[in-house]
């Protein structure tokens, strides 16, 4: 990845900017990062972050309507969106690069200048509880609802980021305003630019649209307990349902710990595409499942790995079992260097097929800037994954796959989850 070139700079009022200029590109991408989301939540303010991006569209001074706002990317074809998660908030456009004047003045607009108006307020409060039960009568998405509470509980990453109906019913416009004022700030805000643009151009743009950004500290979240997981079973009955959906793993490592790299080729390894062993021996041997995948999940300060499948009903402890005994197989014994190769092989072809993209390659320098302080290039990441050996791969599966560590997310038409709980120990 040669062409990766990124430069950082710091704006006058404090703000970060990270810029990544790519002269093959026809198009840029202009990407707004705030650290906060559902893990910074208070209980009663469970879903503020999520509601919070959906009301930044929802009118401007410059721009008093959602169809003004919506309009002004849509006039030249760009791609206009937002993303809620636990410890960020994401806001871009991509445009064709000679209208990032354009997108980029949107973008901030929307953040910088809302109304956030009490009749779209309640507009929104009804969409979002639609988006909540799409979600929750979706059984693969629901179900990892159930894993976050086996893994963290009561903690704020045991809740849905979108939060609850009871506390999403109760916000008003003061709760947005605070929220704002509290959270978005240039402490917690990096802006990253992708794609075709000219570097010098596109610092005094952004210099210019985001001098009223308010000056701030960065803003933490609350910590992660020491005991995870906190729940060793999670467990839904929904009789409708014709299938059961489990989720199985374990905590995983963060985005500084070293055991990461390792942790991701024992992932790909196990259930990352159609010649994975946990693949070859649920579905292709056994016929127990139409999709078996695994992966690591890493967060500040704490992380999952953790595998997703849909099996038959009356399958589904065998499935278990033999998910559980892949684990076991990884702890005791070291990969074959060509089972190794492949998986390192897969993660770079992958790195290779996001980084064409310029929203992903925004989004892949911004986030580690935001979370960690420093980016590493793809070539630099590429390396360490190059560097992991057999034995890192069994020793990282030792210490993170043991049985006590282990937890299971449910949810199937099953009366009770008694015959899980014993296969788990």
């Amino acid at each position: 990845m040669s062409t990766f070139k990124l430069s950082e700079t710091v704006l006058p009022n404090g703000l970060r900017a990270v810029l990544l200029p790519r002269r093959e590109s026809e198009t840029v991408t202009f990407l707004v990062l705030v650290g906060v989301g559902s893990r910074y939540e208070t209980p009663r303010q469970a879903g503020l972050s999520h509601f919070l991006e959906h009301m930044f569209f929802k009118g401007t001074e410059k721009r008093p309507t959602t169809q003004e706002i919506a309009e002004a990317i849509d006039n030249v074809g760009g791609e206009f969106n937002a993303f809620t998660g636990e410890e960020y908030t994401g806001y871009y456009v991509k445009v064709a690069a000679k209208y990032l004047a354009r997108g980029a003045d949107v973008v901030a607009d929307i953040l910088l200048r809302p109304l956030f108006p009490p009749e779209e307020i309640e507009r929104e409060r009804g969409v979002i509880m639609e988006e909540m039960k799409m979600y929750t009568e979706t059984p693969m998405r629901h179900v990892w609802h159930l894993w976050n509470q086996a893994l963290f509980g009561n903690h704020p990453l045991g809740r849905r980021i979108d939060g609850k109906p009871e506390t999403v019913g109760k916000l008003q416009k003061k709760d947005f305003v605070n929220y704002t004022h509290h959270h978005y700030h240039t402490g917690n805000v990096v802006v990253a630019v992708a794609g075709m643009f000219d570097e010098d151009k596109t610092k005094k743009l952004l210099a210019g649209l985001f001098d009223d950004l308010a000056v701030g500290e960065e803003t933490k979240p609350k910590p992660v307990g020491k005991r995870l997981p906190v729940e060793r079973v999670v467990f839904e009955s929904r009789p409708s349902l014709d299938q059961t959906h489990l989720l199985v793993g374990v905590p995983g490592v963060s985005m500084t710990d070293e055991r990461r790299w390792a942790a991701g080729v024992l992932s790909v390894i196990l259930g990352g595409g159609m010649s994975s062993r946990l693949f070859i021996q649920v579905r292709e041997r056994r016929g127990l499942a139409y999709a078996i995948r695994m992966s690591s999940e890493s967060l500040t300060d704490t992380g999952m790995l953790v595998t997703q499948a849909g099996v038959r009903t009356d399958k589904a402890p065998e499935a278990l079992k033999i998910i559980l005994e892949e684990y076991d197989r990884a702890m005791n014994e070291p990969p074959a260097k060509e089972e190794l190769n492949k998986a390192k092989q897969m993660m770079r072809g992958q790195m290779l097929i996001e980084m064409e993209e310029t929203n992903s390659l925004a989004a892949f320098a911004g986030a580690q800037k935001l979370l960690v302080g420093k980016i590493q290039k793809p070539d630099e990441v590429l390396a360490r994954i190059d560097a992991v050996q057999p034995s890192d791969v069994q020793r990282v599966a030792g210490e993170l796959l043991t049985a006590p560590k282990r937890a299971l997310a449910l949810l199937g038409p099953q009366k009770s989850a008694g015959a899980f709980m014993r296969q788990l120990g």
